[in-house]
C-alpha cells in the first residue's frame, strides 16, 4: 500500500484524518459542513487511491503516512491505576471510535458480538460511581515529521497486534475506560466533581430550547422563559468565550430539538406560547453559512417534546406530544426528496424524552406517559431494520426520569438534569447494556437544560431550576481524556 500523499486531495486529506480519529460519516459531514452522500463519495475515492477495503486499513495507512501524530502519554498523578496500567492494546480499539468493531468483522479478523434489536436484553445493572481510571486515545491531524519513523511503525506494529488480541481485550478494557462498571463495588472517598468546570453565564436565561454544534461553535434556538416562549438565536464560540446574536428563528417555539444535515440545522415543530397546547407543526431550516432561516415541508401532525436525530443522513422525529396526546408515531424526513413519511412506530407512547445516536441506531430514553408519570424505559431503533422489528427494548433507567438533556460520548450516553429535580447524572454503556451514576455539578441543572458534545466535554446550559425560574449558568463535564503511545 503506496503511502504517496501527492495522491489525494487537501479536502480527502482532511477526511483520512477524520477517519482515523474515529468519527462516523454523519460526524465528518456536520464537522465539514457537507452531505453524507459528498463523504461518502470523497471516501470511496479515498479508500480507491490508498488500496484500503475497510477504515482500520485507512487509519494504518494514515499512521504510516505520518498524517496523523500521537498525543504523548502523560501519567495522572491523581488516577493511580492509570500510572500503573496504562492499557496498550484497548488505545488501538478505540481509535477507530464506534467503526472499529464493524470493520474487523467485516474483514472477518475477529467476531464481536452485540445484542440485535429484537433480543430480550437483562436488566440494568446499576452500580455505584467508580472512578475512570482509564482513557480514550484520540489522534490528531499533523503533517509528517523526521524522527517519527521509529514511534509509526512501533505503532503499527501496535495496531496490528490490537487487531489480534481485541476481542479479548474488548469488553473489559472498555468498561473501564468509560467508567461503565460490570459490578458494585465500594465507592467511598472516590469522586469525580472536579471534572466539572463552571463558565461564564449565558445571556439569556431559558429552558426547553434546541441546541446543536456545527463544527467548533454551538447553536441555541428558541426556548422559553420566565415572560414568554422565544424566538432568539444565539451561537457560542467556545475558543474565546463569546456569544453572538443572530437572525431571529420565523417562529417563536419550546420543547424542541436541534439536529445537523449538511452544515445546516433543523428544528421542527415545538410549542409556540405558553399553553401547553399551543403546538405547531412548522419545519423550519436555519444555515449558518448565509445566517438565514428557510421554511420546509410541514409535519405530518403537530409536535413538541419529541426525541430528534439524524442518521445517514435522515432526520428522524420519534414520539412528543401533539397538544392532546402523547404520541408514539415515528415520521423520517429525506431532505433529499424533501418529503415526510411515517415509519413504525415506538412501542411506548411518551413525551419529554430523550435520545442519541450509537453507531446505526437511536436509543429513546426516559419521558412521561399520559399520567405525566415519569418512565424508565430505554428503545432502540434501528431504520435499516424496517420491515424486520426495527423496535427492541434495552436495560431501563435506574428510576424514571423525564425533561433531561443527553450527550453520548462514542457508545456511552449521558444523561444530564431533568425531573425529579435534583436527580444524580447518569450514563448508559450501549455495548455493556448498563447504567452507572455519575458526579453532579456544584449548580443544580433543573429541567430541559441544553446539552452538547464538544471534542470530549460536555456543555451544558440553563434549564428550569425552579417553577418559571431559568438558569443563566453553563457548565462543563470533562468526559474523556487522553493517552496514547510514548514518542520514540
Amino acid at each position: 500500500m503506496s503511502t504517496d500523499l501527492r495522491q489525494l486531495s487537501e479536502r480527502e486529506i482532511e477526511i483520512l484524518q477524520l477517519v482515523a480519529g474515529g468519527l462516523s460519516n454523519q460526524q465528518i459531514a456536520n464537522r465539514l459542513g457537507v452531505s453524507i452522500n459528498t463523504v461518502k463519495v470523497h471516501l470511496r475515492n479515498v479508500f480507491a487511491k490508498i488500496g484500503a477495503a475497510s477504515r482500520t486499513e485507512a487509519t494504518m495507512y494514515a499512521v504510516r503516512a505520518g498524517i496523523v501524530a500521537i498525543e504523548p502519554y502523560e501519567p495522572n498523578p491523581a488516577s493511580p491505576d492509570l500510572t500503573t496500567e496504562p492499557p496498550p492494546i484497548p488505545s488501538i480499539d478505540e481509535v477507530q471510535s464506534s467503526n472499529f468493531s464493524g470493520a474487523l468483522e467485516q474483514q472477518g479478523t475477529v467476531q464481536i458480538s452485540s445484542p440485535s434489536p429484537e433480543e430480550n436484553m437483562p436488566a440494568a445493572q446499576t452500580v455505584t460511581p467508580q472512578p475512570e481510571t482509564a482513557t480514550i486515545a484520540r489522534i490528531r491531524g499533523a503533517r509528517p515529521s523526521r524522527g517519527f519513523g521509529l514511534g509509526l511503525a512501533l505503532l503499527a506494529g501496535l495496531l496490528v497486534l490490537g487487531i489480534a488480541v481485541a476481542a479479548s481485550w474488548q469488553a473489559g478494557w472498555l468498561a473501564r475506560a468509560t467508567g461503565a462498571a460490570l459490578s458494585s463495588g465500594d465507592a467511598s472517598g472516590l469522586d469525580d466533581r472536579g471534572r466539572w468546570k463552571e463558565l461564564s453565564d449565558v445571556g439569556i436565561p431559558r429552558a426547553a430550547f434546541a441546541i446543536a454544534n456545527v463544527g467548533d461553535l454551538i447553536y441555541v434556538v428558541g426556548g422559553e422563559n420566565q415572560e414568554s416562549v422565544v424566538n432568539s438565536v444565539e451561537r457560542y464560540d467556545p475558543r474565546f468565550g463569546t456569544w453572538t446574536d443572530l437572525s431571529r428563528k420565523p417562529t417563536p417555539v419550546a420543547d424542541v430539538h436541534a439536529v445537523v444535515l449538511g452544515g445546516k440545522l433543523y428544528v421542527p415543530g415545538g410549542r409556540r406560547s405558553k399553553d401547553p397546547r399551543d403546538i405547531s407543526k412548522v419545519f423550519e431550516q436555519y444555515d449558518p453559512r448565509t445566517e438565514t432561516w428557510a421554511k420546509l415541508p410541514d409535519l405530518p401532525q403537530p409536535r413538541s417534546a419529541y426525541t430528534l436525530a439524524a442518521l445517514e443522513g435522515k432526520l428522524y422525529l420519534i414520539g412528543g406530544w401533539d397538544g392532546k396526546s402523547y404520541r408514539r408515531e415515528v415520521f423520517e424526513y429525506d431532505p433529499d426528496r424533501g418529503a415526510w413519511r411515517e415509519q413504525s412506530p415506538m412501542p411506548t407512547p411518551r413525551a419529554f424524552m430523550d435520545g442519541g445516536v450509537v453507531e446505526d441506531s437511536i436509543y429513546v430514553l426516559g419521558g412521561e406517559n399520559e399520567t405525566a408519570k415519569g418512565l424508565t424505559s430505554n428503545e432502540v431503533y434501528t431504520p435499516s431494520s424496517e420491515g424486520d422489528k426495527p423496535w427492541g427494548r434495552r436495560a431501563p433507567l435506574p428510576t424514571p426520569r423525564s425533561r433531561f438533556g443527553i450527550s453520548v460520548v462514542l457508545s456511552i450516553i449521558h444523561v444530564v438534569g431533568g425531573s425529579p429535580s435534583g436527580a444524580a447524572p447518569i450514563k448508559y454503556n450501549v455495548r455493556t447494556d448498563s447504567w452507572q451514576s455519575f458526579a453532579a455539578p456544584s449548580q443544580p441543572v433543573g429541567l430541559q437544560p441544553g446539552v452538547v458534545l464538544l471534542d470530549t466535554r460536555l456543555l451544558t446550559i440553563g434549564g428550569e431550576v425552579k417553577t418559571n425560574t431559568y438558569s443563566t449558568k453553563m457548565v462543563e463535564y470533562q468526559a474523556l481524556f487522553t493517552i496514547a503511545l510514548p514518542r520514540q
